[in-house]
């Protein structure tokens, strides 16, 4: 049971969902080893929201949005300036999500937009606020054109006791090819193994 109470460059996402529709197996595969799996994303424009579930759509899993207490202006200057002072103090913005048997997962992965070369600050929140050790975690991201490697950084810096896998990176002109790209990961680093009947479906 999940229990639900509180805790581009310079860019971040203020461009809306452009995410075509895709063709989606008709049943979530079985993680590979058996594995509870749990899906933890924070979305401002809902493509981060996108990609969380295509992963959901294709691998037997929980899936949560982590929502803050004060939800993000849409404003853009008035994000980009409040974002940039929560990245630069390393602050921790309050969550209204929480979840209680966290413990009961295997793998945990989580998801965000880039927000100053960085992870979104309410997924700080989220991995200071709920003990990930001996867990596997996995990025995932949207971004313009920043790279996602910082927030990679920060996610095995906040989970220095778990394994974190390889993350997915999608920029902004690409959500074309997302899905597939969705799926050839999830089989790269070895959560999901599909039958080669089913990729040449595809």
């Amino acid at each position: 049971m999940l229990a639900v109470t509180g805790c581009s460059a310079n860019d971040p996402q203020t461009d809306s969902p452009d995410t075509p529709p895709v063709e989606k197996p008709e049943e979530p595969a079985e993680p590979s080893e058996n594995r509870k799996i749990l899906i933890v994303y924070f979305s401002h424009t809902g493509n981060t929201r996108t990609i969380a579930g295509y992963i959901h759509d294709t691998v037997k899993s929980d899936l949560v949005e982590i929502e803050t207490v004060d939800t993000y202006t849409d404003d853009y200057d008035t994000l980009l300036a409040q974002i940039r002072e929560e990245v630069a103090t390393e602050y921790c913005p309050p969550l209204t999500t929480r979840i209680e048997d966290i413990a009961l997962y295997d793998v945990i992965f989580i998801g965000y937009p880039i927000w100053v070369e960085t992870a979104a600050p309410p997924v700080r929140s989220f991995l200071t606020t709920h003990d990930l050790a001996g867990k596997t975690v996995v990025p995932f991201c949207t971004s313009g054109t920043s790279s996602a490697e910082a927030s990679y950084r920060l996610i095995r810096s906040l989970c220095p006791q778990s394994t974190v896998l390889e993350g997915i990176q999608i920029r902004r002109g690409t959500y074309d090819t997302a899905y597939d790209r969705v799926i050839a990961w999830l089989q790269k680093i070895g959560i999901v193994e599909l039958n080669q009947e089913e990729n040449d479906e595809r």
